[in-house]
């Protein structure tokens, strides 16, 4: 009979309880290479703090930051393993196993940020068809993490058209910047983004590639006269979780980790165009670096000469490649 009041006293307990709370809470634990103050950090930050406040709790997020657990190019296989709930990684990383996530890195595929904009649309073909090869290594994308476009930079004198690096050596990201490059006639030399000053500094390249916002705040303006509004590239991270944990979570779980990662992705994408217009305008005011604007017919140009540089992305991607190519092409 005491047993049976006990039992009686338990549910009527529960009941008062709201139904975050009602729920066993569950910790996920999310890996970044980068500083928390950085920009994606913060986003990051952001997505835990809505997860946590949506679920009253019941669902908390732990950070761990600066690669303390692992660096960006481990994180697809930590993730992919289970070793860790979710990770925050470049989407070149993928493309040496899955070649149609280098697609942001192929030369004028995305040549402002409208097109952009409607390629990583969840209802996109591009970010559904991109999605879904990764899934296929064991991850599952959570949300897109746009840190904008690339640019070029010259160490001595101006960039205007490809032939200004016709035989020069050019710093880049990846393979298709790399095939970029290769087109115009120049030697890629792959350079981390950490690296860069000193490449410049010490003329390990003679030209940069890099964003506006990282000329800024990694003080390239220093050792670079100047640098050429291209747009030629796009800088995308993500943040996906291992689909051992997707798993194991409930509907209601999933629920409140997709709704905070579509409202984190909102948040930063919306800023990221005028961070990076703003860091142009300041470079153009405060430093001695030389801003140069294109105009239509010296843009043409270089799109004519990157197009071998498509045909190799294709060349890699397969079928799916091309497809990915013609999707993107009918947003253009």
């Amino acid at each position: 009979m005491k047993r049976l009041v006990g039992l009686m006293v338990l549910a009527a307990s529960l009941a008062l309880v709201p139904l975050g709370q009602a729920l066993a809470e569950r910790t996920l634990r999310i890996t970044t290479q980068l500083p928390p103050n950085h920009e994606l950090s913060q986003n990051i930050a952001y997505f835990k703090e809505l997860v946590e406040k949506e679920s009253n709790g019941a669902l908390k997020i732990e950070i761990y930051d600066s690669a303390q657990l692992y660096k960006g190019s481990e994180v697809p296989q930590a993730v992919s393993s289970g070793a860790i709930d979710m990770g925050l990684v470049l989407v070149d990383e993928f493309a040496g196993t899955i070649p149609v996530t280098a697609i942001f890195g192929v030369a004028f595929m995305f040549p402002d940020y409208e097109t952009l904009g409607k390629a990583v649309a969840p209802d996109s073909p591009v970010r559904k068809l991109i999605d879904e090869e990764i899934r296929k290594t064991g991850a599952r994308v959570l949300w897109y993490l746009d840190y904008g476009p690339i640019q070029l930079l010259a160490r001595r004198g101006e960039i205007r058209t490809p032939e200004d690096i016709k035989g020069k050596k050019v710093r880049v990201l990846g393979k298709p910047s790399g095939d970029f490059i290769n087109a115009l006639g120049a030697s890629p030399v792959k350079v981390s983004g950490s690296e860069q000053f000193i490449a410049y500094q010490r003329g390990t390249v003679d030209v940069g590639m890099t964003g506006t916002t990282a000329t800024r705040s990694r003080k390239i303006y220093e050792v670079m006269e100047s640098i050429t509004i291209t747009n030629h590239a796009q800088t995308e991270f993500l943040v996906v979780i291992s689909e051992k944990t997707w798993s194991q979570l409930n509907d209601q779980e999933r629920e409140w980790l997709t709704k905070a990662a579509w409202g984190a992705e909102q948040k930063l994408r919306a800023s990221t165009e005028q961070d990076n217009l703003d860091a142009e305008k300041w470079i153009a005011e405060n430093t001695k670096m030389k801003v140069i604007k294109l105009t239509p017919e010296e843009l043409a140009k270089w799109k004519e000469a990157a197009e071998p540089s498509v045909q190799a992305f294709i060349k890699d991607a397969g079928e799916v490649g091309a497809k990915l190519v013609e999707e993107i092409r009918k947003l253009h």
